[in-house]
């Protein structure tokens, strides 16, 4: 078998049907398709054990406990038995040719010893249909309208350009196990693209749409993202001067986001140490930089209770219940 295609999931039977169903309809046969339960439903597993029955590709595991979405992605990594894993969201959808196309580029430019095999995908909403407009908007948005087939030149560049979705790449799978997702964030595949990247791993790319990926309510990181952890990881990766600038525009925006996750639930020393990383922005670059700053330079019992104040203004000014 060439690819494992890992999918995590969490009671959400309905989604998880679409997911396997395209796993299961790939051109490529020579794949594993590995479903890690991370939750409690009875009704759900006993639809994947009908799956493990009627497709001897497909196999379902039940993780020891709740491990949550990273610790979800490295269980099913560490289970896998190919080269190369993909792990897409048990609420996205593969198209036919992904894994085929994917494992054809990383055997045709073995020579290079690629690391992450990566490609477009589309938008899709909540009822599975193709947000086409929305879809261009995110490649362009993310770097990718640029790049073409093969070998990507600066693997740092469009890693710090966040580029790489997880459901649409494959990655070698002894890179995953070795290095491991981080399982205190829910957006870990930046973090550990950036380590991968630091190392000198090598990156490819695949000039087309072979996922989709859905954007609703109900997914893991819309519940609030770790953005403020993920921050303080990624600042310590160490980067080629000529990569700092696309570093630094990556970690400000995350880092100011941070350091209001950090106010809202009271953490006012964790918000000052965002604060005072040297890639939060220097200039007063729009009004919530000039508010986070202002309130940390307040006594600490001020602090929480003069940011609620400013959020509900804030709330009240742009009309939110």
């Amino acid at each position: 078998m060439r690819l494992t295609i890992c999918i995590p999931t969490f009671d959400r039977l309905g989604y998880l049907r679409e997911a396997v169903a395209s796993a299961r309809a790939q051109t490529l046969r020579d794949i594993e398709i590995l479903i890690g339960d991370d939750g409690d439903s009875a009704e759900l597993r006993s639809w994947c054990l009908s799956q493990s029955a009627e497709d001897p590709r497909v196999r379902y595991e039940k993780t020891p406990g709740r491990l949550r979405l990273a610790g979800n992605w490295n269980f099913l990594a560490a289970r896998a038995r190919t080269e190369y894993v993909t792990i897409m969201g048990d609420d996205d959808r593969l198209l036919p040719s992904f894994a085929e196309r994917l494992i054809e580029m990383a055997q045709t430019t073995a020579q290079a010893s690629i690391a992450v095999v990566f490609a477009n995908h589309y938008m899709i909403d909540a009822q599975g249909e193709r947000l086409v407009n929305e879809s261009g908007k995110v490649t362009r948005r993310y770097g990718r309208a640029g790049l073409r087939d093969g070998v990507v030149e600066n693997a740092q560049s469009v890693v710090w350009g966040n580029s790489i979705a997880i459901s649409a790449s494959i990655v070698r799978r002894e890179d995953v196990v070795r290095l491991g997702f981080k399982n205190d964030i829910n957006t870990p595949e930046l973090e550990l693209f950036a380590r991968m990247a630091s190392q000198e791993a090598r990156f490819a790319f695949v000039n087309d749409y072979l996922a989709e990926y859905r954007t609703h309510l109900g997914s893991e990181t819309s519940s609030g993202l770790t953005i403020d952890r993920l921050a303080e990881y990624l600042q310590v990766v160490d980067v080629p001067d000529e990569i700092e600038p696309a570093k630094r525009a990556c970690l400000r925006p995350m880092l100011v986001r941070g350091v209001g996750i950090r106010l809202a639930r009271g953490d006012v020393e964790g918000a000052r140490s965002l604060r005072d990383s040297r890639y939060y922005p220097r200039t007063l670059m729009d009004a919530r930089v000039w508010a986070q700053r202002l309130i940390l330079t307040l006594p600490d019992s001020l602090v929480p209770p003069v940011y609620a104040s400013l959020r509900r203004l804030d709330r009240s000014v742009r009309g939110d219940q």
